[in-house]
């Protein structure tokens, strides 16, 4: 069972997208220094993982909802829906679409496409990141790049 903690980010993926999602988690981490909620960290073998990854949405600050070269699906979507209706309940709680490299705008749920999203497939990736972590946080991203 998931230990009861707080997490900055709720990283939901579909498995396709596994390795570049972890890269970034990795440098939400280490760069951000920002705690990260991502399935093959923090899911314990045998656990009940369905209800872990309810809780650990409950417990995540935000949810980075990756979208990358294929229509999210499976869990993906259901992390995606739960964390939606969160949000309708919970103002604070963000919800960030986050374009991955290869990824289509029409992939993107009607609901999800509502919010501000972050683009990797387009923009410099150091920037894109900037935004990510200004999502996380809940800041406003100020001019780019800083000085």
């Amino acid at each position: 069972m998931t230990q009861s903690k707080h997490f900055d980010v709720f990283l939901s993926h579909s498995h396709t997208d596994a390795l570049w999602v972890e890269e970034l988690a990795r440098r939400l981490e280490d760069e951000a220094k920002l705690h990260v909620w991502l399935d093959k960290w923090v899911l314990v073998p045998g656990g009940q993982w369905q209800q872990e990854l309810a809780r650990a949405l409950d417990q995540a600050n935000s949810c980075a909802v990756c979208i990358g070269e294929h229509t999210p699906m499976g869990w993906c979507r259901e992390e995606m829906e739960r964390a939606l209706n969160r949000q309708t309940k919970d103002s604070s709680f963000r919800v960030i679409p986050v374009l991955l490299p290869g990824a289509k705008k029409e992939y993107v749920d009607n609901f999800l496409e509502l919010r501000t999203w972050v683009d990797f497939s387009k923009n410099d990736p150091a920037y894109a990141f900037h935004l990510l972590v200004s999502g996380i946080k809940g800041q406003p991203p100020g001019r780019w790049p800083p000085h």
